[in-house]
């Protein structure tokens, strides 16, 4: 029997032997290390209870401290981690939560993670309905007011929801826009945002973020703006020619007794500007035609700019202004009714160009109710130039045709037929077009 011990003791102390050999062996060739993992690990918030909503900010992510064999470090990645932040038992208020860390690889050890707590603010969420107040931040020039009962948001009220204390402190959700001088409707997409009763800004979340806002701007009576038609007089020098007539500014603002400014043609002339025997651009600051009890509002005169140039050849033609896209059920009228146009091409093109074939269109289409200052669109044939079309824009208003009310129809006996009185001739009228172009020596013409 002592034998038989003393044989089960030696083997048991080679066995014991023989493990520490393999761990020593083991350690050497693949040995445990401590130290810190290299990436962050992203926090995962799991059973955060339902209608609450976290407030402030809290970490996104943590750090692991782990011990581990050497292979294992080669091989781990940082989906290999988990970080968990569990809300199960977080209450209404401030919360001090542990982060747990887990990792796929067994032989992983964690020994800390930082932060390794987290404190946790929670609050009720909840939602109300705003209506949005438009907020203009400037003001319309002067002579421009807004139509302050016709502005619009869409949509007009939006959905507000966070914290419950946060939305308790809106008191308004505004649209601010800038106007940046509109002299006509502005309609822009704007940002919205939410304040508390100090005009600060409440941190909650918006849907939608932004609305469409319509802001009417209309001209005061007393008011007008009109473009300007230059007058010149005379004719270049001999082998000279106008090649464009311009106007800063082309569109002016008068201000004086409503009913005279309203009686007013669509557009303002300038006093007469000399051209007779002119060899360069003529460049003048020139008054306009006012009537009385009317003046202009902030000039006095505008720079007029007519260039000369040696012939090519040219042409000036006045053409009745043909009106393009106006429905049916619209009504217009242009002031003034012809515009003349200075052409240039080849002298064979010019003096084979009927009156036909230069046309004068204003496009209206999409254009409503109102009075509009358009820029005339001039069609000519192929090799002809258009240089200048003056005034450079006319003025068209649009006014809807009232809606036909159905009356009643009665049957009456056809009266004899009389038979139709021969037609009267009447004269035809010269043409409109007059020519530029003259061979050495040049008459003495004049042009308006």
């Amino acid at each position: 029997m002592r034998r038989l011990l003393n044989e089960l003791g030696s083997i048991l102390l080679a066995l014991i032997l023989a493990i520490i050999v393999w761990v020593v062996a083991m350690n050497e060739e693949n040995p445990v290390t401590r130290g810190t993992w290299g990436e962050p690990i992203p926090i995962e918030l799991v059973n955060q209870p339902a209608g609450t909503v976290i407030v402030g900010d809290i970490p996104k992510t943590v750090q692991v401290e782990m011990r581990a064999p050497q292979s294992s470090w080669r091989d781990l990645r940082r989906e290999s981690f988990r970080a968990v932040l569990d809300l199960a038992s977080a209450q209404i208020g401030m919360n001090q939560l542990e982060v747990r860390v887990e990792c796929s690889d067994r032989r992983v050890e964690i020994i800390e993670s930082r932060p390794s707590t987290i404190s946790v603010r929670l609050d009720r969420l909840k939602q109300a309905n705003w209506a949005v107040r438009v907020v203009i931040m400037d003001s319309p020039p002067f002579g421009y007011e807004i139509r302050n009962d016709e502005i619009t948001s869409n949509p007009s009220s939006v959905t507000i929801s966070g914290p419950e204390a946060f939305v308790n402190q809106v008191s308004e959700v505004i649209a601010e826009v800038y106007l940046r001088g509109a002299t006509e409707t502005v309609e822009r997409r704007v940002s919205l945002r939410a304040r508390d009763a100090q005009g600060e800004t409440v941190n909650v979340t918006l849907e939608p973020a932004t609305v469409l806002v319509k802001i009417p701007i209309v001209q005061q009576r007393g008011f007008r703006n009109l473009p300007v038609r230059v007058v010149w007089e005379g004719q270049p020098a001999a082998g000279y020619r106008i090649s464009n007539v311009s106007v800063d500014p082309s569109i002016v603002t008068i201000i004086g007794d409503p009913q005279t400014i309203e009686q007013l043609p669509g557009y303002l002339e300038t006093a007469p500007v000399q051209v007779g025997g002119a060899t360069a651009d003529v460049v003048e600051r020139v008054p306009l035609i006012l009537p009385e009890n009317v003046s202009l509002l902030g000039i006095q005169a505008v720079q007029v700019t007519i260039n000369v140039t040696p012939i090519e050849s040219s042409l000036t033609v006045e053409r009745k202004v043909q009106i393009q896209g106006l429905p049916v059920t619209m009504q217009a009228s242009v002031s003034p009714e012809t515009v003349s146009i200075i052409l240039s091409g080849p002298l064979p093109k010019l003096d084979a160009l009927r009156m036909e074939d230069v046309q004068v269109i204003l496009d209206v289409f999409n254009l409503g109710p109102g009075v509009h200052q358009i820029a005339p669109v001039v069609i000519v044939p192929e090799g002809i130039r258009v240089q200048s079309v003056v005034p450079e824009r006319v003025q068209v208003e649009i006014i809807a045709l009232p809606t036909p009310t159905p009356t009643a129809t009665s049957t009456r006996t056809p009266a004899p037929a009389v038979p139709p009185a021969a037609p009267t001739p009447t004269p035809r009228p010269a043409s409109t077009i007059s020519s530029s172009v003259w061979l050495y020596p040049a008459p003495d013409r004049r042009n308006r």
